[in-house]
């Protein structure tokens, strides 16, 4: 097996892995992972896909199957919900290089700002509570950034160790 199609299945393997660990997250901690106001620990996860492509499919992917299995809220928030965690994923990628003191803070703030707004609409249309929908965005960005802030330094031990592992 050549090197390309060696990492391809490592990468696939990756994918299968952030998802199935997004996924139990999601389920073991279901009372605070999913409505208006949530702490979804699985969206730490996030953080990888600033710096390896495979998270954001990963990431994408457990979105969706937790919001499916586990959401209750039906298929606005499976498309929704997923299309957020893509868009902030994406952003994140995209502004990886852009760091404060070595931490990527405005990769951070997209992930955030990506969640807040698509998640936070969508849960106004959901709940038929359009009137609510700023606050929504308010409660859906603080359990974001909760979650994301407390992961940096969790993120930062990972990135150091996967790329290690990454390059050889």
């Amino acid at each position: 097996m050549n090197l390309r199609k060696q990492n391809r299945l490592y990468d696939i393997n990756r994918i299968a892995l952030t998802a199935a660990i997004y996924v139990a997250l999601c389920y073991i901690l279901q009372p605070i992972s999913f409505g208006p106001i949530q702490f979804r620990f699985s969206e730490m996860l996030c953080l990888l896909a600033i710096d390896f492509r495979w998270a954001l499919y990963g990431v994408s992917i457990g979105c969706f199957l937790a919001n499916t299995f586990f959401g209750g809220l039906g298929i606005l928030d499976i498309v929704f919900g997923t299309f957020a965690t893509i868009i902030g994923c994406s952003l994140a990628y995209f502004l990886r290089k852009k760091r404060i003191k070595d931490y990527p803070l405005l990769s951070t703030i997209m992930i955030i700002l990506a969640n807040a707004i698509i998640v936070g609409i969508e849960l106004g249309i959901i709940l038929e509570t359009k009137d609510l929908i700023p606050l929504y965005i308010f409660q859906v960005g603080v359990g974001e950034a909760v979650v994301l802030f407390i992961g940096l330094p969790v993120y930062k031990r990972l990135e150091k160790l996967i790329k290690s592992r990454y390059e050889n």
